[in-house]
């Protein structure tokens, strides 16, 4: 047997010792384009292909180094990366190992501000329709920056000078580097989770772009969109333009202009008051002229429809049926009165007593009258009534006639 025969592995390990002891591969840049690219979401680490019209070539980026990429590599982006070559043993490919990459004609920054500001556009977070509209009297103003710079004196002297009644309460917070995005995220929800504020003010003064990039943070636009409360932004100068903008409900310009946009001015709520208080004024006058001329109108009403004839009128036609009733009553009691002298002298026709009077009598016997002389027997008792009197008799003897 061959004695220099080697094995797979002992290939791959001499060519990766050589390309790694090549100084002129232990630190190169590349441009390219990329392709295939893929994120490994457990690892965290970059998997693609550089590509020129003529070639390519494998490329690995560990999470270690992937985390300080400040925009999200893509299909077809152009970039310039820096690394070094080397030997991957178990598949005998060569491949790049990237440290560092940078978008090829354009910063990083502004790569990942335009990359998240179209991702959270296309999920809504800046749709107009979301935007809530300012309290037109607020009693509390939260303010979201740093307490030491001249924004948060700006702030309280506008609102002292528009509205000493309003107060201004500070979150602090950095408003710039690493940690200012958490801080100033922070700092909305806790406005957002107390509700202990009207409104709120989110900014700083002037800088660069960089200076800036903290208020380009997603979890801080979350926030923004999620919090109940209006939220005003004023980051930078008017010609800067922040991620925060597109999200709070109000842009401006300056923190001064925030302020100003915060509160109303005492001066304008006094002739909003007065003028207020005119229109009332002149509507009341107008309802009380129109009432009087309604109760004018009612008294000429009244007067004309001259209550106390109507009521002479009625007592006159109350007495005349009075005079009727009367004279109907006293008709029918004449009637009545005659009925019952009729009646009365039919009655006394018709009286024993009338009879009496003309010489008959009548005899009862034990208070009984006597209608025959069957009743009677000789020596019975008798009474005999006359018209002007009685007398006790006896019988003697009874004698019956015919007829």
């Amino acid at each position: 047997m061959n004695a220099n025969v080697l094995t797979v592995s002992q290939v791959n390990t001499y060519i990766k010792h050589l390309v790694d002891g090549d100084r002129n591969l232990k630190s190169i840049f590349v441009s390219g384009e990329i392709s295939n690219f893929k994120s490994n979401y457990s690892s965290g680490h970059f998997y693609f292909s550089l590509k020129d019209s003529a070639s390519s070539i494998r490329a690995v980026m560990f999470s270690s180094s992937a985390s300080r990429v400040r925009f999200r590599p893509e299909d077809g982006m152009k970039v310039i990366v820096a690394g070094r070559v080397s030997v991957y043993e178990v598949s005998g490919q060569y491949q790049l190992y990237v440290e560092s990459m940078q978008p090829d004609g354009m910063g990083a920054l502004a790569l990942a501000y335009e990359q998240l500001k179209n991702k959270l556009a296309a999920q809504g977070l800046f749709d107009e329709r979301h935007k809530r509209p300012l309290p037109p009297l607020p009693c509390r103003i939260g303010v979201v920056t740093s307490p030491t710079g001249a924004v948060i004196e700006d702030i309280k002297n506008v609102v002292a000078r528009r509205c000493p009644l309003a107060e201004v309460v500070l979150y602090p917070s950095a408003v710039q580097g690493d940690a200012a995005s958490e801080q100033l995220t922070r700092g909305i929800r806790y406005f957002s989770g107390e509700r202990n504020v009207d409104v709120i003010i989110i900014g700083r003064g002037g800088g660069s772009f960089e200076d800036l990039n903290c208020f380009n943070n997603e979890n801080l636009i979350w926030a923004i969109y999620d919090s109940p409360i209006p939220i005003i932004s004023a980051v930078g100068h008017e010609t800067d333009v922040t991620l925060c903008d597109f999200a709070a409900d109000l842009r401006a310009p300056t923190p001064s202009a925030a302020a100003e946009l915060a509160v109303p001015d005492k001066e304008e709520l006094r002739k909003s008051v007065d003028s207020a208080f005119d229109r009332i004024k002149s509507l009341t006058g107008d309802r009380l002229y129109t009432a009087y001329q309604d109760v004018d109108r009612l008294k000429d009403s009244i007067a004309a429809l001259r209550p106390e004839k109507y009521i002479e009128n009625e007592r006159l036609t109350v007495e005349l049926l009075s005079n009727r009733i009367t004279s109907a009553a006293e008709n029918k009691l004449e009637l009545e009165r005659i009925k019952t002298d009729s009646l009365a002298n039919a009655v006394n026709a018709l009286s024993p007593i009338r009879l009496l009077q003309k010489g008959y009598s009548v005899a009862s016997k034990k208070g009984k009258c006597v209608a025959s002389v069957e009743k009677l027997s000789p020596g019975d008792k008798l009474s005999v009534r006359f018209a002007d009197g009685t007398a006790e008799c006896s019988v003697i003897k009874t004698e019956k006639h015919g007829g």
